[in-house]
């Protein structure tokens, strides 16, 4: 009896597989280009940019590390100056990283420079034609997690005497 189950199920499976004939047509056939998403961190499209992302070592300052990306000093001094109270360039501590945004043309100018100062908080100093600074916020997302640990060993045992019952 076995045998004829092996055989009726094979022939069912073997009905069953049938190729269909499926008649596509030209237009269906043409690919449409995929876009490339547009990448962007702290507002700005990085693909518009060369980007040096670095952090801060023993040493660096505000101004040393501007005249090497080629920023004049009157804009670094506007900077340390008029924007103290959005951005005090005293303040850069060891360790903070920074993101360099320079132009892609020969020059490779600094024109965004951008500093960390938590996980969350960054400040952005614009180059760019007029010296702009602002403060920013990352987006966060809070998950909340609950964790539990029922102690059943020998240790609480002995710890709570043996009239307790765990």
């Amino acid at each position: 009896m076995r045998k004829y189950w092996g055989i009726i199920f094979t022939l069912v499976f073997l009905g069953a597989c049938k190729k269909e004939k499926v008649v596509v047509s030209h237009e269906e056939l043409k690919i449409s280009p995929v876009e490339d998403p547009i990448i962007t961190r702290f507002g700005f499209n990085i693909e518009e940019f060369n980007v040096h992302q670095d952090t801060i070592k023993y040493g660096d300052s505000f101004g040393e590390l501007m005249l090497k990306n080629k920023v004049e000093y009157p804009k670094i001094a506007t900077i340390s100056e008029k924007y103290r109270d959005t951005f005090d360039v005293r303040r850069i501590r060891v360790g903070k990283p920074y993101l360099i945004l320079k132009s892609k043309d020969t020059t490779e100018q600094a024109q965004v420079f951008i500093y960390e100062n938590n996980p969350i908080d960054y400040t952005v100093v614009d180059l760019r034609d007029s010296v702009q600074v602002y403060k920013g916020k990352k987006k966060v997302k809070y998950v909340e997690r609950e964790v539990s640990r029922c102690y059943r060993n020998k240790f609480v045992r002995g710890y709570f005497g043996s009239r307790y019952r765990l």
